[in-house]
């Protein structure tokens, strides 16, 4: 039995370098924040050499703290700053990345040091100094690396949500919603933190050796590494996603002014006005911006009239009027000519996700289910 589970551990880990390669230098998916998953995937796989009896090498001690690259400082920092790079915000987080790059760094130089000095001296680092001291600095990095790990993990989730809150009010694309994938990549590191806690708790209550813990993370690992990071691995960045119409805004804060009820009941009628005469919503990238220069009112007016009047956001508003075009050619035998898909795209629908996605949401049901001619 424990031979199946050390073949079964190496099968894996062999696995892990070869996403990690295809990660890093496939030509598809050619991205920075691609090499960054491959990077966080070549790193756990380094750690768990660290968890196996490998012995010795050249007479090269590997079952001691440092003797082998000590990586765990640099996963909360890979996962970070691949979310990051998801969503485009490193800029505003690289003074942090920088700081815990090089702290990571700091610790992989230890292993170097303790390497350096065994071929010139014969020596590691455990006949220079005390036990206790490397005990302890490892305990350090742990504990450091467990509550990085949870930082990065809660300010993901923030970027997330804002990213969500911004698309919602800003633009008109549904597609741009669709970002499962992240919300599965972020929460699914949450057991792994979970057990690595109970972990470090077993520790700090004198528990020594392996544990059914060390076990339970790795188990956990693979699954992340083998379904989850390849699905990642797949999408675009969002950034890359966001209609051309909408680079370069400067974009205002889109907070309720102070006005009246009556001003946003009269807007509110001229906007509907608009969007039924111009049908402006057809145009597939078209955002609050757009729409604030075609009407000459500003974004932040015009979000607010469409949260207070008609209780939705942006998306949702401009969609509704996608869906009631959409219905009304689907019944249409003028139409009949164009497939469901066509539809859509003459509706102003960028994706079929995008138009499936405001059907189920509006009216419960496919397209294809109103379609009578």
């Amino acid at each position: 039995m424990e031979r199946l589970v050390d073949i079964f551990i190496w099968a894996a880990l062999l696995q892990g370098l070869f996403l990690g390669w295809l990660y890093i230098f496939s030509s598809k998916h050619k991205s920075l924040a691609n090499k960054l998953l491959g990077l966080f995937i070549l790193a756990f796989v380094l750690e768990a050499l660290t968890f196996i009896p490998l012995g010795s090498i050249w007479g090269y001690s590997t079952d001691r703290y440092f003797t082998l690259p000590e990586v765990k400082m640099l996963l909360p920092i890979f996962f970070l700053h691949y979310v990051l790079e998801k969503l485009g915000r490193v800029r505003h987080y690289f003074g942090l990345l920088k700081t815990h790059y090089s702290f990571a760094l700091s610790f992989l130089l230890v292993t170097l040091f303790n390497v350096c000095i065994y071929v010139l001296k014969g020596q590691t680092i455990y006949e220079l100094f005390d036990f206790g001291m490397i005990e302890s600095l490892f305990m350090i990095m742990q504990y450091y690396a467990f509550f990085f790990t949870i930082a990065a993990i809660i300010i993901s989730i923030w970027e997330i949500l804002k990213y969500s809150n911004l698309v919602k009010n800003t633009y008109s694309d549904l597609e741009l919603l669709q970002i499962r994938w992240l919300w599965q990549f972020v929460l699914a590191i949450i057991p792994i933190v979970l057990v690595w806690g109970m972990e470090l708790i077993w520790i700090l209550l004198g528990g020594r050796g392996e544990s059914i813990y060390t076990t339970l993370i790795w188990f956990l690992v693979i699954i992340f590494i083998y379904f989850l990071s390849y699905k990642a691995y797949q999408q675009k960045n969002l950034l890359d996603k966001l209609p051309d119409s909408a680079r370069g805004e400067k974009k205002e804060q889109l907070a309720p002014e102070n006005s009246n009820p009556e001003d946003y009941e009269e807007l509110g009628i001229q906007l509907q006005e608009f969007m039924r005469l111009s049908k402006i919503y057809t145009r597939h990238d078209l955002t609050l911006y757009d729409l604030s220069r075609e009407v000459d009112v500003s974004p932040r007016l015009i979000s607010a009239c469409i949260n207070r009047k008609f209780r939705n956001n942006f998306a949702e508003w401009v969609n509704s009027f996608r869906v009631k075009e959409a219905l009304d050619n689907l019944n249409d035998p003028a139409y009949s000519h164009l497939s469901v898909e066509g539809i859509g795209s003459d509706s102003g629908f960028k994706s079929r996700s995008a138009m499936y996605a405001a059907f189920k949401k509006q009216t419960g049901h496919s397209p294809g289910h109103f379609r009578q001619v």
